[in-house]
């Protein structure tokens, strides 16, 4: 027995001694220095405080789901990217931590970080102020990669942030959360936080999720996210102050969940809710509160186009605005918008756009205000509207399935009021939507029976809207100490 224990010790020993070797840390302090521990397949680099300019750096090697490649500053927010650098992550199990790219220069249009691979992740780090010439500043390809707690603003010039160019199969599954996302007014089109694919890729399906992160006056366009493919969830997302909306463009079974979309700018601040087009798609227990839209209306229905013959020549998309149906607006809050709360004939007319929105299913919303809620087409638009209650007027002939009630608020904290119970909520929206699309929704409603209205899931818990997100709940450790 002694025999035994005396191997077995020495085998561990020697299993614990490997594993420490593969995982030396490799310390550098310059561009050429990281340079040589990447061509060397260093597993762990940590880069000393200081300036790296003209970081170009082919990440081509992989890491195992138990020990990753490390590629992180030594000091997070200690090391500045700086000038006309550009990193491709082309492995799998690659991560990049605590740095800071910031006023740095491109000499072409290129993304500052592109990923490609599987399960890589960028974390812990800012992007701030690298313009000079456009393009994104992360291309995020490959499948299960994750971009989190990490801080974007200041760019002026085009592209977005984030783009993700999908597959036509597979999906790619990606997670970005828990970053913090700011812009200033572009101008003129491409100026999104993030786009999900595009009119070439609309019928994909990508699989993305976005959640836990908070949009503060990232008013570039008028999309402030851009989706433009199947399948993305976007949840538990705070935009605060911004000067457009979450689009959901061009994709189906999009699933928009307990976000809080706020302004307390005041009258004619432009701020907007969620655009919505195509089919099957979903706005689920969201809030709404103060907002004053450019156009539209808080949640607006883009009208639909006709076949495009130069689309078609392309070889993208025949329909560049596709018919807006079958779409579902659940268990939202709207209180003390100005204008519209729904237009169901946003922009028809323009740019070949001749189909009005119809089948849209409204199910336990509550609707607070002083203006006329709808706004429709005179043809029938077959509108479904089951346990909605308002207070003002809708603007609409009445229905059963708008009740109107005096309803009470409380206020939970700044600038969100909650209006009293109303009993049970009517749950038959849920056979408007596909199975599959079904299980991806994390809201408590679907498997228990809550009251019309909006749900706050328990604290640390899922299923409902969260806490009001603020700055130091998101982004860089360092950026928050």
């Amino acid at each position: 027995m002694k025999l035994k224990a005396i191997i077995l010790l020495i085998l561990v020993t020697v299993i614990g001694v490997g594993a420490n070797a593969t995982n030396k840390i490799t310390q550098v302090k310059s561009v050429q220095e990281l340079h040589a521990a990447v061509q060397a397949m260093k597993s762990h680099i940590q880069l000393e405080d200081g300036k790296y300019k003209d970081l170009r750096v082919i990440l081509n090697y992989s890491g195992t789901k138990n020990q990753n490649i490390i590629i992180e500053a030594k000091n997070p927010g200690g090391v500045m990217i700086s000038g006309n650098s550009h990193i491709e992550i082309l492995g799998d199990y690659i991560q990049l931590e605590g740095l800071d790219f910031n006023k740095g220069k491109r000499s072409k249009s290129e993304a500052l970080i592109l990923i490609e691979g599987k399960n890589n992740r960028v974390t812990n780090t800012r992007f701030r102020n690298y313009n000079e010439v456009g393009g994104v500043w992360i291309q995020l390809n490959g499948q299960y990669n994750r971009v989190d707690h990490c801080w974007f603003e200041g760019k002026t010039s085009a592209a977005s942030y984030i783009n993700i160019d999908v597959p036509k199969t597979g999906g790619n599954h990606h997670l970005v959360d828990r970053n913090f996302f700011a812009r200033p007014p572009l101008g003129k089109n491409g100026g999104s936080a993030m786009r999900l694919g595009h009119g070439s890729m609309a019928t994909f399906f990508c699989y993305t999720v976005v959640e836990f992160n908070l949009f503060e006056d990232c008013s570039g366009e008028s999309e402030i996210m851009s989706s433009k493919s199947c399948g993305n969830i976007f949840r538990y997302n705070t935009f605060m102050n911004c000067r457009g909306a979450l689009s959901l463009r061009q994709g189906e079974q999009g699933i928009a969940e307990s976000n809080y979309f706020i302004s307390n700018k005041g009258e004619n601040n432009k701020c907007g809710g969620i655009s919505v087009r195509n089919r099957k798609n979903l706005v689920l227990n969201n809030y709404f509160y103060g907002l004053s839209p450019k156009k539209g209306s808080v949640i607006t229905f883009g009208a639909g186009s006709a076949p495009d013959p130069k689309r078609i020549a392309q070889g993208i998309t025949a329909i560049h605005f596709p018919k807006t149906a079958e779409n579902v607006i659940a268990h939202n809050l709207m209180v003390q918008n100005q204008g519209k709360i729904f237009d169901l004939v946003s922009d028809l007319g323009q740019r070949n756009k001749i189909f009005p929105s119809d089948s849209i299913y409204f199910f336990n919303n509550q609707l607070i205000g002083r203006a006329s809620f709808v706004k429709t087409h005179t043809k029938p638009q077959n509108l479904i509207w089951k346990m909605n209650y308002y207070q003002g007027k809708t603007g609409i002939e009445e229905t059963n399935g708008l009740i109107k009630k005096k309803l009470k608020l409380t206020k939970r904290e700044n600038f969100v009021c909650v209006p009293e119970k109303l009993g049970k909520a009517n749950k038959k929206w849920l056979k408007y939507l596909p199975k599959q699309m079904i299980e991806r929704i994390e809201f408590s409603g679907v498997k228990e029976d809550l009251p019309v209205g909006i749900y706050f899931a328990p604290k640390g818990e899922r299923g409902g809207l969260q806490e009001v997100l603020k700055k130091e709940d998101v982004g860089p450790s360092w950026k928050r100490n």
